[in-house]
């Protein structure tokens, strides 16, 4: 998935965002209802409630509630028609490439007409979209093109705040009348409460049973290995997460999303006494310290080679993890443009992520098996 806006915050975003961890990851559901972190679907006589809690970072005690009812459906008592979203949608403007996905991921990426940003999608589908004009780009926040996005005049415009934005461009779109649903998935701590945000786009698109059973498919398989790491794994050796930015190291606590998928992986994060709900800028030197006894290194920010990282800050070349060569990064599936799969449909399959960095921590537990986003740098 890629996020709007600067790539060095996005990753910061994703790598850290966390909640209170009483509701961390959790993913409850029957026929009726499902909750995670953040979402919370209803289903009522005639219509589902959808419940978005605290949709950017550093808010509390905040709710946006959207009503979902079908087309020919009258409005019932009591509900504002500015909260209701009729389905299923016939178009929508995808503003982060995790919607794109799990639009893809349901068959129905017909109904995207318009993103955010072309140049970081990897999807091919998409892309032959908007090479051919089906798929429009609006733009980005501060700069979008809203003349083109009425023009387009979507049921639903599926967006993302990583601050209030309350005062921004998309707070404009509504003003316009334009539907703007502000999505939490990149806030979920928990990679399977992130893919559970596909129940949403499935009872938006009308292909809620496919979604639930995306949902199940992909809990199991990622549950199954979790299993399996923790009765097979040895020693867990430590792991260093992310990268410097202008001489500060934004680190991600424990309570994170990849703090957790290194610990379903089998790794100990050399971070794991640290949590709280946003990443802390630490000096590069407290950092290298810290890594002097790891044995991995993970996301060293857009690094494709181990000379581009020494180039960027010679101390790191002394870390006895690079000159072991091992550096791993997820660039493996990318286009020229910049798009990077990774930031797609990693968040449908945190399973396949799941075993990427399982293969990397413990390589005796898959043997000769073949990453699917990370390439190890040399």
């Amino acid at each position: 998935m890629t996020r709007i806006g600067s790539l060095l915050l996005v990753a910061v975003s994703l790598l850290s965002s966390c909640h209170n961890a009483r509701n961390a990851g959790a993913v409850k559901g029957n026929d009726q209802s499902l909750a995670t972190g953040r979402l919370m679907i209803d289903k009522g006589e005639g219509f589902t409630k959808v419940t978005v809690r605290n949709p950017w970072q550093n808010t509390t005690g905040t709710e946006h509630v959207w009503y979902l009812l079908p087309h020919d459906s009258p409005i019932p008592d009591g509900i504002a028609e500015r909260t209701v979203i009729r389905v299923p949608v016939r178009k929508m403007i995808c503003m982060s490439t995790t919607h794109t996905a799990m639009m893809r991921a349901l068959g129905a990426d017909s109904l995207i007409a318009g993103i955010s940003g072309s140049s970081l999608v990897y999807d091919s589908v998409i892309l032959r979209g908007i090479s051919s004009g089906r798929i429009r780009d609006v733009g980005y926040e501060g700069s979008l093109n809203r003349e083109l996005i009425i023009m387009i005049a979507p049921d639903l415009l599926m967006a993302y705040g990583v601050a209030d934005p309350s005062s921004g461009s998309t707070a404009r779109l509504s003003d316009l009348g334009v539907k703007v649903f502000y999505n939490a998935d990149y806030l979920e701590e928990h990679p399977l409460a992130r893919v559970s945000w596909i129940r949403l786009f499935g009872l938006l698109t009308g292909r809620e049973r496919m979604a639930d059973s995306i949902v199940s498919a992909v809990s199991a398989s990622y549950t199954e290995l979790a299993s399996r790491v923790r009765e097979s794994a040895g020693k867990r050796p430590g792991v260093l997460l992310g990268a410097p930015w202008e001489d500060v190291w934004y680190v991600s606590p424990a309570n994170s999303y990849m703090g957790k998928l290194i610990e379903d992986a089998g790794g100990h994060y050399i971070y794991s006494d640290m949590t709280g709900a946003n990443s802390v800028p630490f000096s590069v030197e407290s950092v290298f310290r810290r890594a002097a006894d790891a044995g991995i290194w993970i996301n060293p920010g857009t690094a494709g080679t181990l000379a581009q990282i020494a180039a960027a800050d010679h101390r790191m070349a002394s870390l006895p993890l690079f000159s072991d060569g091992q550096v791993w990064n997820n660039r493996k599936r990318m286009t020229e443009a910049g798009g990077n799969d990774y930031w797609e449909s990693a968040v449908v399959r945190p399973d396949l992520l799941l075993k990427d960095l399982v293969s990397i921590i413990h390589p005796e537990l898959l043997p000769g098996y073949d990453q699917q986003y990370y390439i190890r740098l040399k």
